[in-house]
């Protein structure tokens, strides 16, 4: 007679014991490769991200140093002085006509206004004079848009704000200008031998006629000679560029 149970398992051969430890061994490093691989990816920075945090980086630093010069006086780089903003619109409430009287101050009069006539057609390269009444609208749009900024002389307040004053771009090809009022812009930029590296937010609540108004008349103040902006100039480019939301940057646009 036997000694061995009939109903009793028989033992793994080493082969099997083998099989079975690849197994377990397979599966267990597949494991650890699959878990390193997620922890890389949701803990690395990716491309986009690190963009993101620059832009987020960017709009503090701009902010900060825009607080400190819209609210605390001090004298600008041109020996000018300014006052903080809650001065200034305290004063604009008092006399709406000191925007005026500013710029007046600023520079010489501006020649009476001609009655007025029809926009001539411009021939390659000659200046139009813009239209009176696109220039007050535009004054408008400015005042309740730029002037903190920009200030009412177009010189900006360095080093943070750069001037519309004699400034090649503001002249230029209106698409420029057009696109950092529908997305904004970000990046160092050098205006009148000056680097200015800080970040434009997009202007919220503009029409097309309020950006064309408000482009032809800083085009056409602070002693600059540029063309008139239209509607239909400012509509195709904001069409053109309607899927785009992220700030433009210097780098892109070529600009230094």
């Amino acid at each position: 007679m036997s000694d061995h149970s009939s109903s009793g398992r028989r033992p793994l051969i080493p082969g099997q014991i083998a099989v079975w430890l690849g197994v377990v061994s397979l599966v267990a490093a597949g494991l650890i490769v699959t878990g390193y691989s997620y922890l890389a990816v949701r803990q690395g920075p990716t491309d986009d991200a690190l963009r993101r945090q620059a832009q987020k980086d960017l709009r503090a630093e701009t902010a900060k140093k825009a607080q400190a010069l819209l609210s605390e006086p001090a004298r600008n780089s041109d020996g000018t002085y300014r006052i903080p903003l809650k001065d200034a619109v305290a004063l604009v409430a008092k006399d709406p006509k000191v925007i005026a009287k500013l710029q007046a101050a600023a520079g010489p009069a501006p020649a009476p206004a001609a009655a007025p006539v029809a926009a001539p057609v411009a021939k390659a390269g000659a200046f139009v004079k813009a239209d009176p009444e696109q220039m007050k609208r535009g004054a408008a749009v400015y005042a309740r848009t730029c002037i903190a900024c920009h200030q009412p002389t177009g010189m900006g307040l360095p080093p943070v704000f750069p001037p519309l004053a004699n400034a090649p771009i503001v002249v230029g090809n209106p698409e420029l200008p057009v696109k950092f009022i529908l997305q904004g812009l970000m990046g160092p930029i050098t205006v009148n031998g000056m680097t200015y590296n800080s970040m434009m937010p997009p202007v919220a609540g503009v029409s097309d006629a309020d950006i064309a108004d408000v482009l032809t008349y800083v085009r056409q103040s602070f002693g600059n000679q540029g063309n008139p902006v239209t509607t239909d100039q400012v509509k195709a480019i904001r069409a053109a560029n309607a899927a785009r939301t992220a700030p433009w940057t210097t780098a892109e646009l070529g600009l230094k």
